[in-house]
């Protein structure tokens, strides 16, 4: 009995020994490969929020061509309203355009989100890129022709109702929301992206200079030994 049991502490003992505790080198390049891993699925995970981005901007863009529609009609409507005056097809077309210039504006910005995910569907764009900087710059031109027309009607407001003009004759602009959203969402995923590149870089670094210390460490045990046998 006293032989197995100094048997068994003596296997133990072995296989402590054969179990190697991993170097903090090898530590830090474990950590490494898992912060690689973890940022290669946020790349995924972005182009995933991109594709679906893509797809639900060319909904708004439909939106914005119907709520250009919409007011174009209000619009003919009014015209054909008006009492003992004629008006001409270019002066008609005139009217039409210069009362729906926001749902107009609104078209364009969508279009431009739209082609700036396309653009961006696979790589990922920075908001740098002249889609999204044009649509930057005529968002608030969009907001301030939504407030300024809204209470307008195609002839002035002279001779109509101006109850019947005012009621969902210009829509609050969606792209506006969408362009908020959609800078919202890359302002996230660039700063994401960034944390995860900033994580592997520091930990490389960190290995390099590990390896660094390490060789000179080997350096100076080499010269201390190469003095002991002097």
């Amino acid at each position: 009995m006293v032989d197995d049991t100094l048997k068994q502490r003596r296997g133990k003992k072995s296989v402590a020994s054969t179990t190697s505790v991993p170097t903090p080198l090898e530590q830090m390049r474990s950590a490494q490969a898992k912060l690689i891993v973890s940022r290669d699925r946020t790349a995924d995970l972005h182009a995933a929020w991109r594709g679906q981005l893509f797809r639900f901007s060319l909904l708004v863009v439909l939106v914005t061509m119907c709520q250009l529609q919409t007011s174009l009609s209000a619009c003919k409507r009014e015209i054909k309203e008006q009492k003992g005056t004629t008006v001409s097809g270019v002066e008609a077309i005139k009217i039409l355009i210069g009362d729906s210039y926001c749902e107009l504006m609104g078209v364009i910005i969508s279009s431009s989100l739209a082609y700036f995910l396309a653009l961006g569907l696979d790589t990922g764009l920075d908001l740098e890129s002249w889609p999204y900087v044009l649509s930057t710059a005529l968002a608030p031109i969009c907001v301030g022709l939504f407030f300024n027309s809204r209470p307008v009607g195609c002839s002035g407001g002279e001779d109509l109702d101006m109850t019947d003009v005012n009621n969902k004759r210009h829509q609050f602009p969606a792209v506006i929301l969408w362009h908020t959203v959609v800078t919202g969402a890359f302002w996230f995923m660039k700063k994401g992206m960034k944390e995860c590149e900033e994580n592997v870089k520091l930990c490389t670094q960190s290995i390099e200079n590990f390896e660094k210390m390490n060789e000179k460490m080997a350096k100076k045990a080499k010269v201390k030994t190469a003095k002991k046998n002097e």
